[in-house]
């Protein structure tokens, strides 16, 4: 139980992932709605159950505390230069409107198959980003709790935590199949025309927080 209160903060905020929601729900409007979902959300834990493994038996790590962008320990310089980042990419995103003519990211993920919803999931978390800060944490509380078999077991329990806001709209898909078909069709009609504003939003609002951040400790 110690465990699980351990990592618990790290699953909760590691787990809110907007952007990544939005391509499962893209993915369920697909000609293999519920395969290409479930791809994408194993590449995800897949890359991070390795990670972690490789972390837990392998590479040493600093304490929990070290990967808390509030925590001090990084440069206020580095946590400032990650937020102007983001909120520099939010920009360039938001400016990216797309013509009607042209093809968007929702329409070409409809011809995909699980194969390459895996390969997307998997280099969707691998890519740099803020949810190494997350992952790391949780896996350097495990450690802090004695890591072993047990740890393994906590590694998974962790990465099932982190992947619940992804298949959420899957197992709302499942229930209400009929429904969500419907409601598919108009919202990938919505995020062709507002997808990269929505993306440039929320790339906005954590851009924001973790500029806030780095000012704070400066």
């Amino acid at each position: 139980m110690e465990t699980l209160a351990a990592i618990a903060p790290f699953a909760i905020a590691g787990s809110i992932l907007p952007t990544w929601t939005i391509v499962v729900i893209a993915l369920l409007g697909t000609a293999r709605p519920v395969a290409n979902a479930s791809a994408f959300i194993a590449g995800n834990a897949v890359f991070r159950i390795a990670l972690g493994v490789t972390v837990l038996f392998v590479v040493p790590l600093p304490d929990s505390d070290s990967f808390r962008l509030d925590s001090g320990v990084l440069d206020a310089r580095v946590v400032l230069s990650i937020g102007v980042g983001l909120l520099a990419l939010a920009g360039w995103v938001w400016t990216r409107t797309n013509d009607s003519a042209e093809k968007t990211w929702v329409d070409r993920a409809e011809r995909i198959g699980p194969g390459t919803a895996f390969i997307a999931g998997l280099v969707a978390v691998a890519s740099p980003g803020v949810q190494y800060a997350y992952l790391l944490g949780g896996v350097a509380a495990i450690l802090e709790s004695g890591g072993g078999a047990t740890g393994v077991l906590a590694l998974v329990a962790f990465v099932v935590a982190l992947q619940w806001m992804l298949a959420l709209p899957i197992v709302i898909y499942l229930a209400f199949r009929e429904r969500s078909e419907h409601v598919l069709s108009r919202m990938k009609g919505f995020l062709r025309r507002h997808g990269n504003r929505i993306v440039a939003a929320v790339l906005g609002v954590a851009g924001g927080y973790v500029a806030v951040l780095g000012i704070t400790q400066l």
